[in-house]
């Protein structure tokens, strides 16, 4: 179910056959090499999400954009909030999420750059005494053997970091009309590596990727189709099929979080664990 498109008595319907069960799909708007549109990531990961709610019931979330985007500020046409708004912002969505009627939220992730906020979002959780359960994913969290299908049907194994194979072949079935592969030259998607000195050590700095990409490019998309898009959702859809249901099927996670009201407000009570 599409929240934006329910009257609001079909609303109140839906929260109960969807058993209180909400996606939010995030992405970011940023370039996405020259070739693609700002939006990839929010198209791909509300597809996805579409798709899977067709086979399991669940509530899907109006597109979201207000992710992690600061290493493609230096681009026109990215979005790029505070991290004190992106984290604010989120919160605030999922207290309405809640207050909606759902107990459990998984924020459904599109983009690579959102992979180190959103566990620390859902960390917070025990600290904020909420009473609905939040649940985090990527997208192209698929097994090794996924991928391996997947180079198979591509006929190379690099899948590409940003802009390459993976998301250009999505995009061409999804919104082929978007695709301008003419307009993107394969060689700026090279590792420039003007930071390994640094990072060969195990460092992280804000820097990483575009000390790499600054085309903000990775990953030769020539040998993209819309036929292996099509295959690449089909095993994504698949796989957040599946965590919707484990979702539905938890009773321990709400459980814990009225738990850790009671504990977490009042650490000298007696526990329980056993």
């Amino acid at each position: 179910m599409l929240w934006e498109n329910l009257t609001v008595l079909d609303f109140e319907k839906g929260v109960e056959a969807c058993d209180g069960v909400c996606i939010l799909p995030i992405g970011v708007m940023e370039k996405h090499g020259n070739h693609l549109p700002l939006g990839t990531d929010m198209q791909i990961i509300r597809a996805v999400c579409e798709a899977a709610a067709e086979q399991e019931p669940v509530m899907v979330f109006p597109y979201y954009y207000m992710g992690q985007i600061a290493e493609a500020r230096h681009f026109p046409g990215t979005i790029a909030p505070s991290h004190r708004l992106v984290m604010d912002n989120l919160l605030e969505m999922c207290d309405e999420i809640g207050r909606n009627g759902f107990k459990k939220i998984m924020i459904m992730n599109g983009h690579g750059g959102n992979e180190y906020f959103l566990p620390f979002f859902a960390q917070q959780m025990p600290h904020l005494d909420r009473d609905y359960a939040v649940y985090t994913k990527f997208v192209a969290q698929a097994t090794a053997a996924q991928y391996k299908k997947i180079a198979k049907k591509a006929g190379y194994e690099d899948m590409g970091g940003h802009a390459g194979i993976l998301e250009t072949a999505l995009i061409m079935h999804l919104h082929p009309e978007l695709v301008q592969m003419d307009t993107q030259n394969p060689d700026e998607s090279e590792a420039l590596g003007r930071l390994d000195d640094v990072t060969k050590t195990g460092l992280f700095t804000g820097y990483n990727w575009y000390a790499n990409y600054p085309e903000h490019f990775a990953g030769d998309p020539t040998l993209a189709t819309g036929e292996l898009g099509k295959f690449i959702l089909d095993i994504f859809v698949e796989n957040t099929v599946k965590s919707i249901k484990a979702i539905k099927a938890d009773d321990k996670s709400n459980q814990f979080a009225s738990e850790y009201i009671e504990y977490g407000n009042n650490p000298r009570t007696d526990r329980k664990f056993r």
